[in-house]
């Protein structure tokens, strides 16, 4: 490919060392015990370029090849000057017990093409390797393992054969691994959870087998029952996936076979109820097999009090066009703003954004493009707008003797976007941006169709280029089509009609650059109005345009705004904010941004676990800080240019080095902070030396914060409060005060003073209560029916307090942790509150639904995307404030 990738870092999980944990099997109607599996293969493999068949081979000696890391950020250093094949192989153990156990393995990303082979047996391929070379370098690669190759108990060889066609390339992103379901699950898709009950299970199972008779029948009555009223999934909502389907019927006779495969019903720790399902619909097309849905692992969210399907409501999906012009379907990335679901009725501009070669419609994805632009449309401040990711694959976005892709887009997709979504079908609110070849593409088909588009952005375009696509006789004739040849045909009135942004960096392999100053000269002899720029330094890859976009997006928001756009209105002046990134680290960082300009010191907690993060909330407030979430085993990329941000002096880590590794504090001591560590050999021993931090910080305590050490809903609501106060948090288990933390008591409070007992008696015992009395304090119990309940009522013992207000109002799940933990410190810093709330419906988490009557915030921050509080949940707390 083209495109050199500087890519975001790696989603922050727990980190992943080999596990072999038994769980319940969560598959649809079957209860017993399996082995879950998760196993690291990230780090150093061997390495060599060239190609011979016997590399496969797991006897083959690679004792003589070189060392690299898999992944490496971007590919190997090897392949910025080198094109061809190349081989990765890692000798591992696989432990025994884990017989019969589905095994899949995740390779990540890797540029441009590969075949995977475990033990000699082929477990899979993506791309196309010479001659007839296909570049798939944006596909995450997961492969089942048949059941022959893996070698339990023993020694394993695992060897990737790889293809880079252009630029860089190599094995860029992962995770890498070898997984069972579960633990795919909770490593590639972030999801974790628990299995559903057995009523439960039975009830969804008949929903997958409801919706399976209707497609075999006919019957979209019957499939259109299984909704909910609000159902959207992946853009489609009831009227729409009924026309699909009716149209699937109409092609095959009236039948479709609808199969769920490999199903697990779980209940997700964000608190959906989840089908997580291999499921295809398959029937006949022209009289052949056809498959309208192709095996896709999907997420099915079924709505916990109806019982049926309600849909994702995602932002960022695929979509496709029937086969028409082209005779073959071809396929889109959309993207919704923020405000898409929260204001129903409002119509929105749309930008259309156009890859580059060896690229396609998924190479956003791995880019994290839905958080990208999320920040643009909320913190950046641009317009709001619709973005659609055409798959053009290395078409250059023309009509040729390939396919008629140009007409296909202006004939079919436009009319399906501005049908199917909210835009605003007009030219004054249409623009396209591209990048290398796209943007050549966003030029040519912007000044093609001037009825139809307004502004025109291009980072590192191809503008010197005629097309590069289809035989020599055709190439020859299409050289007039060069946006650099277009430009001296057009008239100044003609290109004033449109906006532009263009850009490249100096050093670019393809001397775009050159082109970008050409075009300049060309505008501006003609009284163009443009922005150009070639930046003195960079190359032709990511790094010269990713963190760019902000300039490109900014040309087309000015466009829309300067034709009159009306944006979405407040609600009654209510200011409702996403506070998120691609993962909980990039959340916490996002928190932090929005709390501190800059800050002394700043606390780092585990990503991966809550009980040393739990403490650390009331440290934060005790320093001014913020506190922010890093992976275990390194210290996280956006956590350490936060770091950089607020120019902090000191660091304190909670929890030792299980929590946080040694190598995050020797990376934090080489970029030159202090670093403070707080730990001790467990849990309740990191609280107790967290909390005579404090006391040290802010003086003697009056009060302290007793919370349940191995469960976190009750403690994470005590953190938040806690650090309200600025008061510490103690852990205790649930039967009986633990030794150490009696002592800390006794050794930080004086006689008479108060400990908040945070929960109900399941989650301290009256024991607790009683030893807490019997060493000469007042025990004050907080707690309720629920968590929610709980939360209610620790928010009214910081009331009591002078705390505990909720303007700002902070929004956090109550039923995972990680958001919750930097929401409550900012929550304390803005001097509001953080209200924990259901992830998927406010009235699932009633006390705090209450807690809306006669507030009346002037904003609202919502900690996390809407995978952590979905948009109806927002839609819930809007009508309970308005009301």
């Amino acid at each position: 490919m083209i495109n050199v990738r500087a890519l975001v870092a790696l989603l922050a999980l727990s980190a992943m060392t080999m596990s072999v944990v038994p769980l319940v099997s969560a598959e649809a109607g079957t209860e017993g015990p399996v082995e879950e599996v998760a196993i690291d293969l990230e780090g150093a493999w061997r390495f060599s370029t060239g190609d011979e068949d016997a590399w496969a081979d797991p006897d083959f000696d690679d004792s003589a090849w070189e060392e690299v890391q898999v992944p490496t950020d971007g590919g190997q250093d090897v392949f910025d000057d080198y094109d061809g094949f190349a081989w990765f192989r890692l000798a591992f153990d696989l432990p025994a017990g884990i017989d019969g156990v589905n095994l899949a393995a995740s390779l990540g990303f890797i540029d441009d093409a590969d075949i995977a082979y475990l033990n000699g047996v082929e477990i899979g391929r993506t791309g196309v390797m010479p001659p007839d070379s296909d570049s798939q370098w944006f596909e995450r690669r997961l492969y089942p393992v048949p059941a022959e190759a893996p070698v339990v108990g023993g020694r394993n060889v695992l060897a990737v054969r790889i293809n880079d066609f252009t630029g860089g390339g190599g094995w860029y992103r992962g995770p890498v691994g070898l997984f069972s379901k579960t633990s795919l699950r909770e490593v590639v898709y972030g999801i974790t959870g628990s299995p559903a009950d057995a009523a439960t299970t039975a009830t969804v199972t008949e929903l997958l087998a409801t919706q399976a008779d209707a497609l075999a029948d006919g019957d979209l009555d019957a499939f259109e029952a299984t909704l909910t009223d609000g159902y959207v999934h992946d853009g489609r909502d009831t009227d729409r996936r009924r026309r699909e389907l009716a149209g699937w019927l109409a092609e095959s006779d009236g039948t479709l076979v609808l199969t769920d495969a490999e199903v697990e019903i779980i209940r997700a720790d964000d608190g959906r109820l989840l089908v997580d399902t291999n499921r295809s619909i398959t029937g006949t097309r022209d009289g052949e097999p056809f498959a309208f849905q192709p095996v896709t692992q999907e997420f099915l969210v079924i709505d916990p009090v109806t019982g049926l399907e309600a849909g994702n409501h995602s932002r960022f999906f695929r979509d496709l066009v029937e086969p028409g012009v082209e005779g073959k379907r071809r396929e889109y990335v959309v993207y919704l703003p923020p405000s898409y679901y929260e204001a129903p009725d409002h119509r929105f501009p749309t930008v259309y954004l156009l890859h580059g070669i060896n690229g396609g419609s998924r190479e956003w994805e791995p880019r994290d493009f839905q958080a990208r632009l999320d920040e643009l449309f909320t913190t950046g401040g641009l317009a709001e707008s619709i973005v659609v990711m055409p798959d053009g694959e290395s078409l250059w976005y023309i009509d040729s003797s390939v396919t008629p892709w140009r007409s296909m887009f202006i004939d079919e997709m436009l009319p399906q976007v501005d049908a199917e979504y909210r835009t605003l079908p007009e030219r004054a609110f249409r623009g396209l941006s591209g990048v290398s070849m796209g943007g050549h593409g966003a030029f040519t088909v912007g000044w093609s169709n001037p009825d139809l588009f307004s502004s025109i952005a291009s980072h590192m375009g191809a503008l010197s280029l005629p097309p590069l696509v289809g035989d020599a006789d055709e190439m020859a004739a299409n050289a007039d089509e060069a946006p650099l040849v277009q430009v001296t045909g057009h008239t100044p009135a003609f290109l004033s009609s449109f906006a532009y942004f263009f850009d490249a960096c100096a050093d670019d392999d393809f001397r775009f650059g050159e082109a970008v100053e050409a075009m300049d000269g060309q505008l501006t002899a003609k009284m163009v109005e443009h922005t150009a720029i070639v930046y003195p330094e960079g190359r032709h890859n990511d790094d010269c345009w990713l963190p760019r976009i902000d300039a490109s997006f900014g040309l087309h928001s000015d466009s829309f705004r300067a034709a009159g756009l009306v944006e979405p209105p407040p609600v009654e002046g209510l200011d409702v904010r996403r506070l998120a990134g691609p993962d909980r680290i990039a959340t916490s960082v996002a928190m932090s941004v929005e709390g501190w300009e800059a800050a002394d010191a700043a606390v780092l907690a585990s990503a991966a676990d809550f009980p040393d993060a739990l403490t650390a909330g009331p440290l934060a407030m005790a320093v001014d800080g913020p506190l922010l979430l890093s992976a275990p085993d390194a210290l996280s990329t956006p956590v350490a240019d936060e770091l950089a941000r607020l120019d902090v002096a000191t660091v304190y880590l909670a929890g030792g080095q299980q929590a946080l590794s040694a190598a995050v504090e020797v990376e934090l001591t080489a970029r030159g902070y202090e670093v403070v560590r707080l730990a001790g050999e467990e849990r309740t021993a990191t609280a107790r030396a967290i909390a005579e931090r404090i006391v040290a910080l802010r003086g003697d305590a009056e009060t302290v914060v007793l919370a349940r050490s191995d469960a976190f809903a009750d403690a994470l609501a005590a953190s938040s409060v806690a650090a309200t106060g600025v008061v510490p948090v103690l852990l205790t288990g649930s039967d009986a005060l633990s030794e150490t933390t009696g002592q800390a008591l006794a050794d930080l409070l004086p006689e008479g003073a108060t400990v908040v007992l945070a929960g109900g008696d399941a989650a301290l015992s009256p024991a607790v209560e009683q030893a807490v009395t019997d060493a000469g304090f007042v025990a004050d119990r907080r707690g309720g029916d629920d968590r929610w309940a709980t939360a209610a009522a620790l928010r009214a013992a910081a009331g009591e307090r002078g705390g505990g207000g909720l303007d700002p109002l902070v929004l956090a799940s109550g039923t995972a942790f990680p958001d919750a933990l930097g929401a409550g410190v900012l929550a304390a810093r803005l001097g509001g509150g953080l209200l924990l709330v259901d992830p998927s419906d406010l009235d699932a988490s009633p006390a705090s639904a209450a807690a809306l009557d006669g507030a009346a915030p002037d904003r609202v921050l919502v900690a996390g995307g809407p995978a952590a509080i979905s948009d109806r949940v927002l839609e819930q707390v809007r009508a309970a404030l308005a009301g």
